[in-house]
């Protein structure tokens, strides 16, 4: 039997714990790099340990399957890459009352809240977490890494580029071609233009408030 941790004893994890057990899933433990969380309970699930401790065979030799929903994109994902090359498995997560097309391309370690809804001809990349009652249109591509939070729309043949951040509510309407690597898209905003990478936009229609390009 597969015995699965979860990255993460915050309120998230603590939210894909109870999705994960209404499925079924044995979670054996969390893990959490707080030293005062290591060894006690959270919501009745044990924190077993650190992140690096993952690379030890005492922990190779007991967990099988690892998720990771943890709200930092480019952190989500370089763990699970690491973890992956470790010899763990990554699984993906789809709550029973998603609807995703059957021609949907999947990656990774894709995690997907209730209600969610994914049109035909979509690709949705590695490390992708989306939270509840999004809508994802037709002819779709979200790369690598992307957060959608709840309640967002996103039209039809758009480009969401890699570690990308959705807030809450927000629209991005049909006819723009692409957001931006590593934006954040402001909770509530509609999006009518392409966004640029690296770009913060806010407001409807969405304006750039500021641009952080890495060092």
């Amino acid at each position: 039997m597969n015995k699965s941790v979860i990255i993460g004893a915050g309120t998230q994890g603590q939210v894909y714990a109870s999705y994960l057990k209404e499925a079924n899933i044995d979670i054996l433990g969390f893990i959490d790099d707080d030293e005062k969380l290591i060894g006690k309970e959270v919501i009745g699930i044990s924190v077993l340990g650190k992140y690096h401790d993952l690379f030890t065979n005492k922990f190779k030799n007991i967990i099988t399957d690892i998720y990771c929903p943890i709200g930092q994109n480019v952190i989500r994902s370089q763990y699970l890459f690491n973890l992956k090359k470790e010899g763990y498995n990554i699984p993906s997560f789809f709550h029973h009352t998603v609807s995703i097309a059957p021609d949907v391309k999947l990656g990774e370690a894709v995690y997907m809240l209730p209600g969610n809804i994914v049109m035909p001809h979509t690709t949705i990349g590695n490390y992708i977490m989306i939270n509840t009652d999004s809508t994802i249109a037709h002819h779709v591509i979200l790369e690598d890494g992307v957060f959608m939070s709840s309640g967002v729309n996103v039209g039809a043949s758009i480009i969401v580029r890699k570690n990308a951040y959705i807030g809450m509510g927000a629209t991005v309407m049909t006819g723009i071609k692409e957001i931006g690597k590593e934006t954040l898209i402001g909770a509530g905003s509609v999006v009518i233009r392409d966004v640029p990478d690296y770009s913060t936009v806010v407001g409807n229609p969405a304006r750039i408030i500021k641009t952080s390009k890495p060092q």
